[in-house]
């Protein structure tokens, strides 16, 4: 019997599948067995599906892994949709999403069947990015690439994980290297704190969010968390600090605002991140500056610093307002960030105990604090040799 572009032919025995004429003369064979994704092929003879579909059937019955019949772009697009998306928070899911599309997606990689993607495609992809890429950067495309595929062998969608052949190169192999951490001086500091008092002829303040730096070189807290400050968050009788909450700026998926991006309100970075933090004399004075700017100017805000009409500030915003305020102040830029690696810094040259700097800077593990701040200087070195004299 004709049908369109095919012609049937008689029914197979049930479990073999069923095999269609196409008009052109090549025949098309279907199969689907119970656990495994339908199976499809197609041959110049009918003999050559039967042998295909044959093939398949008893690889089934052999409960063989047949990987599924699709790109490693698409595999990864619906494994981050389905499982990563529901499992992370959204900044960390797009920064997920970012690797994927900037360094997979348009890739031989990428555009390789999941059943033959091979190690060494891998590799050379891994040694490709090596040559632009920093060590963490390069990281998150091997984590990625290896979470997926071993989520695919987990569920019976792929027999192995090519990832156990690649390797990472070594970190001192890299074009691009890891920034060191920088810190500011002193000096810099005093200049940043100048910059509350500064003001026009009208008498109105020239920098007015300059006292959120100063309470972040004073505290320690990450720029989403200093953006996500509330008055309720402040203790201003016992001169603490409540970290509950973070900012971050994350795509519009919705797209209901007409904005690519929004901002959110999140909890903090781990559970460690939920901690209470004194304020010194320094952190005290720059709440109260923050205070007392709102009343002056009437703003109703929830939020510690904000925006003219109360809003919450966009983070992405804080690099350039930071920017033009060290300019003015004659003050090389480092980052935001290097405002909390200072606190971290200052304290640790001050002798207190590492424990309680990681539990002030809200670390998951006193890990990460030691082997970000203390190193070994030349001079401690020095010390420590010469105790030997009075042994």
């Amino acid at each position: 019997m004709s049908n369109g572009n095919k012609t049937t032919q008689k029914r197979r025995k049930k479990g073999q599948g069923s095999i269609t004429k196409k008009k052109n003369g090549t025949y098309l064979g279907r199969i689907s067995v119970a656990g495994y994704e339908p199976y499809s092929c197609v041959g110049a003879t009918k003999k050559e599906v039967e042998k295909k579909l044959e093939e398949f059937r008893i690889r089934t019955l052999r409960r063989e892994v047949i990987p599924k019949q699709i790109s490693v772009s698409d595999y990864i697009e619906n494994w981050l949709e389905n499982v990563k998306k529901p499992a992370l928070k959204p900044a960390s899911f797009d920064r997920l999403e970012g690797t994927y599309r900037n360094h997979i997606r348009n890739t031989q990689v990428g555009r390789s069947q999941m059943g033959n993607i091979r190690a060494m495609d891998i590799q050379k992809l891994i040694n490709e990015e090596s040559k632009m890429l920093s060590y963490s950067s390069l990281k998150k495309i091997y984590e990625l690439l290896n979470d997926c595929l071993c989520y695919a062998v987990i569920s019976r969608e792929l027999d192995y994980n090519p990832m156990q052949a690649v390797c990472m190169p070594k970190q001192e192999n890299l074009s691009k290297q890891t920034k060191q951490i920088q810190i500011y001086t002193q000096e810099e500091l005093k200049r940043m704190e100048e910059a509350t008092k500064i003001t026009y002829a009208t008498g109105e303040s020239r920098f007015k969010h300059a006292a959120l730096f100063v309470l972040i070189a004073n505290t320690g807290l990450r720029e989403g968390e200093a953006v996500a400050l509330t008055w309720k968050d402040v203790d201003f009788k016992r001169k603490l600090i409540h970290v509950r909450s973070n900012a971050s700026c994350v795509k519009d998926r919705e797209g209901n605002t007409g904005n690519k991006y929004k901002v959110i309100i999140t909890t903090v970075k781990t559970k460690n991140g939920i901690r209470t933090i004194p304020c010194n004399e320094k952190a005290m004075e720059a709440l109260n500056w923050l205070k007392k700017f709102q009343e002056e100017h009437h703003i109703h805000s929830q939020y510690v610093d904000c925006n003219k009409v109360g809003d919450i500030i966009k983070p992405y915003t804080l690099p350039k307002i930071f920017k033009s305020i060290l300019e003015a102040m004659d003050v090389t830029y480092k980052g935001i960030h290097s405002l909390r690696h200072t606190f971290a810094s200052n304290l640790i040259a001050a002798g207190v105990d590492i424990k309680i700097v990681s539990q002030l800077l809200g670390h998951a593990s006193v890990k990460i604090t030691y082997d970000t701040y203390v190193h070994t200087n030349l001079e401690n070195a020095y010390a420590a040799v010469n105790k030997l004299n009075n042994v």
